[in-house]
């Protein structure tokens, strides 16, 4: 498979700041902090890649329970539910069960990933899945079986990760340097003291990108990314 084939991300306004769309089997972390459509995001990339390109997407959700994010998607005509009957979405719902290890859901993530020859990984979100580890463990060798797995079956990932007040600087951490790229999806207070959106593509490699922030619109059918930079 061609390294240099791009798939759509199914977020209008993104493939155009990046070349097209992401180079398959990118692995792509989403940051952000609370209340900045984090998971409605994930839910369009995962939506595109079923619906649209025909892509079977794995969906592994840790923050919102499964039925709560079929429920609150449909708000913006994604039928999770309808792609699940058609074997296109498989959605596991990993948050609140009790006695998992980190070791469990890995296995579990993997063995669904081969069951449905998934295209696509969403996890949402990342920050979830590793604070629920109650073992030790060793987090740079955990990040790097996942991303050298995960590029060796040749599936393209998002995984979303939280981000609060303060933690702005953070482009020496481990999840970063072993992703391909990094968006960056912010409220800021504008002049006119409306709390808005902003979005900015912070690393992508092999791909020309933009480096400034554009504002980020939410409608009917989700989020958007819009053309102009603020």
């Amino acid at each position: 498979m061609s390294a240099n084939k791009r798939v759509p991300t199914g977020v209008p306004g993104l493939d155009d700041l990046i070349q097209g769309g992401l180079q398959t089997s990118d692995f792509v972390l989403l940051v952000g902090g609370i209340g900045t459509g984090k998971t409605i995001f994930s839910t369009q990339f995962a939506y595109q890649g079923a619906k649209v390109l025909g892509e079977p997407v794995l969906f592994a959700t840790f923050e919102e329970d499964a039925a709560s994010l079929r429920k609150n998607m449909l708000k913006f005509g994604m039928d999770l539910t309808a792609l699940e009957k058609e074997k296109k979405l498989k959605l596991i719902d990993l948050e609140g069960l009790e006695g998992r290890g980190m070791g469990s859901n890995i296995d579990t993530i993997l063995a669904a990933l081969d069951e449905i020859k998934a295209k696509r990984l969403v996890v949402d979100s990342l920050t979830a899945f590793l604070s629920g580890a109650g073992e030790k463990f060793d987090y740079s060798f955990l990040m790097h079986l996942i991303y050298k797995t995960l590029k060796r079956e040749g599936v393209t990932t998002l995984m979303s990760v939280s981000r609060f007040q303060g933690q702005n600087d953070f482009s020496s951490s481990l999840e970063e340097f072993v992703a391909d790229g990094v968006f960056l999806v912010e409220n800021y207070l504008a002049e006119s003291m409306e709390l808005r959106t902003r979005f900015m593509v912070r690393k992508m490699r092999g791909t020309e990108h933009s480096r400034k922030y554009h504002m980020v619109v939410f409608g009917p059918k989700g989020l958007e990314i819009l053309p102009y930079t603020i």
